[in-house]
C-alpha cells in the first residue's frame, strides 16, 4: 500500500502538469476529455473547484473518493502544499490530492484507486511466487531423497566400521566406498587408526618401560634404606653414640625417612596416574562423611584443632582409599605450613556438586604460588619443607587422586587470611 502512495503521488504530479494550461485557462471541456481517457483504468481522477465542486471526473458513475463536502480531510505540510492520504475502510480506497494554483484560482485534483485492485495484484504476485517455490521445494526434497537413498546402504556399512574402531577394535577391516562423498573420509580413517595403533603400541611399551624403569629403581633405592634402617636401629640399641655423633645420627636418620617417604610418593603418584588412563575403574560405594571421620581420628593426637562441619551427608561411588589420602595430605600440609591451631574440614553439596574443603587460619600462601602449588616437587617455601621432611609430591597426589575421580581441586588465599584448598566431586562418580 506504501508503493502504491508514492506512485500514485508520482503520478498526481504528472496529471497536474498536463492539466495545469488548461486550469488557467479554464478550458473545462478539454479537461473533461483528458479525464475521460483513463475511464478504462483501475485509477479514478477527479478534479475540484474552490468549493469542491465536482469538474471533471473520469468516472462520473463512481461516487467514492477523498473529498467531500460535509468531511474535509485536507491539511497543511511545512511547503504550504494541499496533500493527503487516506485509506478508508468503508469504501476501500487509497489515493493522493493535489491542490493547484492556477492564477489565483484554486483547484483539487484527486486521485484515487481500489484497495482491491491492489490487493488483487499482490495475490496474484504471492500466488505465482509461492507456485514457484513449491516447485522449487519438491525439486530440493527429491534431490535430497534420490542423494539420501544412494548414500544410505554405503554409509551404513562404513558407519559400523566407525563404531567398532571407537569401541577399541582398531583390527576392523574399513572398507572404500565408491561414493566419492565418503571415498577420501574412509581413507583418512583408514590411516588415523593405523597410526592409533602404532601410538598405542608405543605408549603400552613406554609405560611398561617406565613402570619397570620405577619398580626397579625403587626396589634398589628401598635395599640400602632398609639396610641403613637397620644399622641405624642397631646403633641406637647397643647405645654406641655418643652425644657428640648424637646430632649426626639424628640427621642421618631424619633424611633416610624423607627419602623413603619420597620414593612411596613417587609409587603412588605413578600408580594413580596408570589408574586415570584404565577404562574400568576400581570404585565402589561409600560414605564420605565415615571416610572424613576416619582420616581426622588419624591427627587427634597432634596439637591442632580439627572441626569437622557437616552440611550433607554424602554416598559416593569411587576409590575411598585415595580419597582419604588426598584428605591427609591437605591436612597435613595444613599443619606443617599453616601454623594455624585450627583447621576446619567442611563438608558441603552445591547445584549436583560434592565439595570437601580444608580451611585454616594461618599465615596464608602469597598469589603468585597458587598458580603453581599443584605441580611436581613445587614447594611454596623450600627450607621449611625440606626442614619438615615434605617431598614436593602432596599436593600433585591430591590433585590426580581428584581427576581420577572427574573433579578438580581449587586454593583460595592470601597472606596472613589462611587458606583454603577445595575438592569438587561431581554428584554420582
Amino acid at each position: 500500500m506504501e508503493e502504491e502512495q508514492k506512485e500514485l503521488h508520482v503520478f498526481t504530479r504528472q496529471i497536474e502538469w498536463a492539466i495545469l494550461p488548461y486550469l488557467k485557462n479554464k478550458d473545462f471541456e478539454t479537461i473533461k476529455r483528458y479525464t475521460n481517457d483513463f475511464k478504462d483504468e483501475d485509477i479514478a481522477i477527479r478534479i475540484f473547484d474552490e468549493d469542491k465542486k465536482l469538474i471533471a471526473a473520469s468516472k462520473p458513475d463512481n461516487p467514492n473518493g477523498i473529498l467531500s463536502d460535509n468531511k474535509p480531510v485536507l491539511f497543511p505540510t511545512k511547503e504550504n502544499k494541499w496533500e493527503t492520504y487516506k485509506h478508508s475502510i468503508k469504501n476501500k480506497m487509497i489515493g493522493d490530492v493535489k491542490e493547484i494554483n492556477a492564477d489565483n484560482n484554486k483547484y483539487y485534483l484527486e486521485i484515487t484507486i481500489a484497495e482491491d485492485d491492489v490487493i488483487g495484484t499482490i495475490v496474484k504476485g504471492q500466488m505465482t511466487l509461492m507456485i514457484f517455490f513449491g516447485i522449487c521445494i519438491l525439486i530440493l526434497l527429491w534431490g535430497l531423497l534420490e542423494v539420501f537413498y544412494r548414500t544410505k546402504k554405503t554409509f551404513n556399512g562404513f558407519e559400523d566400521s566407525v563404531i567398532k574402531i571407537a569401541n577399541g577394535e582398531l583390527d576392523t577391516p574399513i572398507d572404500v566406498p565408491n561414493l566419492e562423498l565418503l571415498e577420501e573420509l574412509s581413507i583418512s580413517v583408514k590411516k588415523m587408526t593405523t597410526r592409533l595403533k602404532n601410538q598405542i603400541q608405543r605408549l603400552t611399551q613406554l609405560e611398561e618401560y617406565k613402570s619397570d624403569f620405577l619398580q626397579n629403581i625403587t626396589h634398589e633405592i628401598k635395599t640400602p634404606i632398609t639396610a641403613i634402617n637397620s644399622a641405624i636401629e642397631l646403633i641406637e640399641s647397643n647405645n654406641s653414640i655418643t652425644n657428640n655423633d648424637r646430632e649426626c645420627f639424628e640427621i642421618i636418620r631424619f633424611q633416610i625417612k624423607s627419602i623413603n617417604k619420597l620414593v612411596n610418593d613417587i609409587l603412588a603418584l605413578s600408580e594413580i596416574e596408570v589408574a586415570k588412563t584404565e577404562e574400568t575403574k576400581h570404585f565402589e560405594n561409600f560414605n564420605l562423611n565415615s571416610m572424613i571421620e576416619k582420616t581426622i581420628f588419624n591427627f587427634l593426637h597432634l596439637p591442632v584443632e580439627i572441626n569437622f562441619i557437616q552440611n550433607a551427608n554424602e554416598e559416593f561411588f569411587g576409590n575411598e582409599e585415595l580419597l582419604s589420602t588426598a584428605l591427609s595430605n591437605l591436612l597435613t600440609n595444613a599443619i606443617r605450613y599453616s601454623g594455624s591451631d585450627k583447621i576446619d574440614i567442611i563438608l558441603d553439596k552445591k547445584d549436583g556438586e560434592i565439595k570437601l574443603s580444608v580451611k585454616d587460619y594461618g599465615v596464608g600462601i602469597e598469589q603468585r604460588h597458587l598458580e603453581h602449588i599443584f605441580e611436581r616437587f613445587y614447594r611454596v617455601d623450600k627450607a621449611r619443607s625440606r626442614q619438615n621432611g615434605g617431598s614436593g609430591l602432596g599436593l600433585a597426589i591430591v590433585k590426580n587422586i581428584v581427576e581420577l575421580h572427574n573433579g578438580k581441586v581449587i586454593v583460595e588465599s592470601e597472606p596472613n587470611k589462611g587458606a583454603v584448598f577445595t575438592i569438587i566431586l561431581p554428584e554420582g562418580v
